[in-house]
């Protein structure tokens, strides 16, 4: 099975039939969210891109632990530089001592950097395309990690085809490469939210690309900048596997404090809701304290903002293609939606 028949295939298992959507215009055909009861899932804060000392980082693993710990994540993912950390630190039990779940990890950096989940496997590859062949052979998930590191973007700000179709070539050709981190504590351009509107308007709806956002922690002061919010029913291996494979949840980016001012966390999406009849997608958040105000939303496709609102109405929005993914703003920074599919009846 190719690799557009394998997400064709995703989308039918995990969204369903598409036959309840009107016959003619644009129709939803990929939905990360659909099905989430939003009253029974735990919202889990995780940081899935953190160093401790053992590769280059100024803390030890316990204190890694302690400090995510207390800013309220529930699931940390130690990802030292080409070595499962996991596997080193089996003497300390993160979720007996922390009440923090985790599971095998790496970032493999021999070339540019990639992320593997629920594998202890080490190697000398240094090209990506087989390195994520690797990771796949051996049952586990990938992420490309800071792609602003390995692109430029040309004299206006724009994403290079070149770059956006390498990108897309390679998502396509590897599955188990869910997608890019959008936003890395470390990177200062943060030009690859282009680079994933980029990545989304080429793939998407056939190949859907999640986003990603993590601390990149060495050091204390790094820690709490980007996290992913996964929706569980259960805090285990298996749910959390499925719930980045299938994109069931949100990223956030927290804005620096002013001066003098207390830091706040971003947005927290309350639910998610499509209407098929209606041809609407319907998003509630909170934001510092209250519920999120119509401006504080933004509907994104193409990189260009297409409606304001918690409401959107898809068959009514002019020139919508392939996605459309969800951002919601506060005085504490932004969080993301995954994109949702689209296609218009034939």
């Amino acid at each position: 099975m190719n690799a557009s028949c394998f997400w064709r295939a995703v989308a039918l298992v995990f969204f369903g039939s598409f036959s309840a959507e009107a016959a003619e215009g644009l129709r939803l055909v990929l939905n990360p969210y659909e099905g989430t009861d939003w009253a029974a899932v735990t919202q889990h804060k995780a940081n899935l891109h953190t160093h401790t000392l053992l590769s280059g980082g100024k803390l030890f693993p316990d204190q890694v632990y302690s400090e995510y710990a207390r800013r309220g994540y529930t699931i940390l993912v130690l990802t030292e530089h080409d070595f499962c950390g996991h596997a080193l630190t089996q003497g300390l039990d993160p979720m007996k001592k922390f009440g923090l779940f985790t599971v095998n990890g790496q970032e493999y950096s021999k070339g540019p950097h990639v992320s593997g989940f629920f594998l202890d496997y080490d190697t000398e590859t240094r090209d990506t395309d087989p390195l994520v062949g690797e990771i796949a052979a051996r049952g586990g998930l990938a992420v490309l990690n800071h792609p602003e590191r390995y692109w430029n973007p040309g004299p206006g700000g724009e994403v290079p085809a070149e770059t956006r179709d390498a990108y897309v070539a390679l998502l396509k050709k590897h599955p188990a490469l869910l997608g890019i981190e959008v936003y890395n504590r470390n990177e200062k351009s943060q030009h690859d939210v282009a680079l994933w509107d980029a990545v989304l308007g080429a793939a998407m709806p056939d190949r859907p690309v999640w986003g990603f956002a993590n601390d990149d922690t060495h050091e204390r002061k790094h820690i709490g900048y980007g996290w992913e919010v996964f929706l569980l029913r259960e805090l285990s291996e298996p749910a959390l596997r499925q719930a980045m494979t299938r994109g069931s949840f949100f990223f956030c980016v927290r804005s620096k404090a002013a001066k003098g001012e207390a830091e706040s966390d971003p947005p927290v999406i309350l639910g998610i809701a499509h209407d098929a009849a209606a041809r609407t997608l319907t998003l509630s958040a909170a934001a510092d304290g209250a519920v999120a105000g119509d401006a504080q939303y933004r509907w994104i496709a193409e990189g260009q903002t297409v409606a304001t609102g918690p409401v959107l109405r898809y068959s009514q929005v002019q020139g919508l293609k392939g996605y459309v993914r969800a951002e919601v703003s506060g005085k504490g920074g932004v969080t993301f939606t995954n994109p949702f599919g689209f296609r218009r009846a034939e």
